[in-house]
């Protein structure tokens, strides 16, 4: 979002919307207008502009959502927040492949790329442009160290455990997991990011989180969950899942399981473990198969033990947020965003 990041980020982004506006009009005679910037919606949530379609037999405004690099879990992110908005939405970016195209397409989600590419279903005007490549590989800055491996690890303690931020580094290293050095450079770089505040005297304050938790959930897909990944398998049953108990083997339900489970809403399609010890004996016990396509995916649960929440065959619910989006699909997403308000919203309205 611009009002996130101030300076170049916001310059380029502010750039982005430009240049994609000027290739829709290029490409189709559409003219869009940018009506305002960092814009506020219900319950003080922000989007990055407002434009509107004005075309014979239209006049339209759109809350846009800007993704510089759209991922399936930056998806999930951008639908939530624009589902926060009573205009419609639209999501620019830089480049939009075939296949997320036809996933934004089947959403009824408009978007624009800097490339050409486009959907907008607003009769009597109706574009779907795909397939025009990208016009340059955009050039992707690594994260700052907080949202590296062993940083989200230091993250998801710190939002997990309200308050955390106060401890002494050493408490806040075994919560998370890591070095005590680790600790350190982490929270220099959340007070540099406005993600933590030091009060002197009165201690320390994580901020903003609701942007913070956006951050972590599009990052952990990539940065720290593909290190985590034991293997796939399949079973013979695919409702297998609903009778078996995962306590005795030191692991928990994670993703369309874990939401399943806890909103009994989503019927899952694929099954998420994390566990603690060495998986032989769970797979064993539940007749799990090695499977390179199998819909049983067993990761490692990299976070301690201690967390307050009442599920304890279920991961804590930022990990099921995260594991949802990951994946792109409506229905998950949709099941994402009632966990979030469900689970997540009381630590937003904290700040």
């Amino acid at each position: 979002m611009m009002n996130a990041a101030p300076g170049k980020t916001a310059h380029k982004e502010a750039e982005l919307l430009k240049n994609a506006l000027e290739v829709l009009h290029d490409t189709t005679g559409l003219q869009m207008t940018v009506e305002a910037e960092d814009i506020i919606g219900n319950a003080a949530h922000q989007a990055d502009a407002l434009v509107r379609l004005a075309a014979p037999g239209i006049d339209r405004q759109f809350v846009v959502e800007l993704k510089p690099r759209l991922t399936p879990a930056m998806l999930g992110v951008a639908v939530h927040q624009l589902e926060r908005f009573p205009q419609k939405g639209l999501i620019v970016t830089d480049y939009v492949n075939p296949k997320m195209a036809e996933r934004l397409k089947a959403m009824a989600m408009p978007f624009l790329d800097v490339a050409g590419n486009a959907y907008l279903n607003e009769p009597p005007v109706y574009v779907y442009i795909k397939g025009n490549k990208s016009v340059e590989k955009p050039h992707r800055k690594p994260p700052t160290r907080a949202f590296q491996t062993t940083g989200l690890k230091v993250l998801f303690a710190l939002l997990c455990h309200p308050g955390l931020e106060n401890a002494p580094y050493r408490d806040i290293a075994k919560a998370a997991g890591v070095a005590l050095g680790t600790v350190g450079w982490v929270i220099t770089d959340l007070k540099e990011l406005g993600f933590l505040v030091d009060m002197g005297k009165r201690g320390r304050l994580l901020a903003n989180k609701e942007k913070l938790i956006e951050r972590w959930v599009t990052v952990y897909p990539e940065q720290l969950r593909p290190k985590l990944v034991i293997g796939r398998y399949q079973a013979a049953d695919r409702n297998w899942w609903k009778q078996a108990r995962l306590h005795d083997f030191q692991a928990c339900w994670g993703g369309e399981v874990a939401a399943a489970k806890l909103t009994k809403y989503l019927k899952p399609e694929q099954v998420t473990i994390y566990t603690k010890g060495k998986p032989g004996e769970l797979l064993l016990a539940n007749k799990l198969k090695k499977a390179p396509d199998g819909d049983v995916e067993v990761l490692d649960a990299f976070w301690q033990n201690g967390y307050d929440w009442p599920y304890p065959e279920l991961v804590p619910p930022l990990l099921i947020y995260a594991d949802l989006l990951a994946t792109g699909d409506a229905r998950n997403i949709e099941t994402a965003r009632m966990i979030y308000e469900q689970e997540l919203a009381g630590l937003i309205r904290e700040d």
